[in-house]
């Protein structure tokens, strides 16, 4: 016999007014997420734009994540990667950026790549960061000076953490972009 969720105690138990057939409805409920989710788990590994792999040149590699469009995207993928990095973003929500977002661009970042127009915002903090940086308003251009500023067994991650616009900036347009300018290389 299954055991059923609602009798752990104090989960899922909201209130008296809550029906054995609510209960079992919701539970059904989380069952088919949690079956989905096991179904999709790797469904995201070598998904395209998404921590792509898209080469390895004189030992530098490079990575799509052209789908990040968040600061929780940027955690994650700096999160994943194991080497030094070498970041190309378009990030410009300094302001919003939690401890743990900073300390991990502080312990994993060596040298970081504005790509678009960069604010007088944004120039003051990679400063006070005290990270190379540089920048530029083509991806080619971004991803020449990604690749010599660094080193052997590093990774140049292409994390934008901004949002897609609608038409002109898809995810697609834009992590296709990057992977041109790696095969310029």
């Amino acid at each position: 016999m299954k055991k059923s969720r609602n009798s752990i105690k104090g989960e899922y138990i909201y209130g008296t007014g809550i029906s054995g057939s609510s209960v079992r409805d919701f539970q059904q409920l989380l069952e088919l997420r949690e079956s989905q989710m096991s179904a999709q788990k790797g469904f995201f590994d070598g998904i395209e734009h998404r921590m792509e792999n898209v080469k390895t040149f004189r030992g530098v590699n490079f990575i799509n994540d052209a789908a990040c469009e968040s600061e929780n995207g940027i955690y994650m993928a700096l999160s994943n990667v194991s080497k030094p990095v070498t970041w190309i973003t378009s990030f410009t929500g300094w302001d919003h950026i939690d401890d743990k977002l900073l300390q991990m661009i502080i312990r994993k970042v060596k040298a970081i790549v504005f790509y678009g127009e960069e604010d007088e915002k944004t120039r003051n903090f990679i400063d006070v960061l005290n990270i190379r940086s540089d920048n530029s308003e083509d991806m080619e251009t971004a991803v020449r000076m990604a690749f010599y500023a660094s080193s052997q067994d590093d990774v140049v991650l292409y994390s934008p953490g901004t949002p897609r616009e609608e038409g002109a900036n898809t995810v697609a347009k834009r992590g296709n972009e990057f992977k041109m300018s790696v095969a310029q290389l």
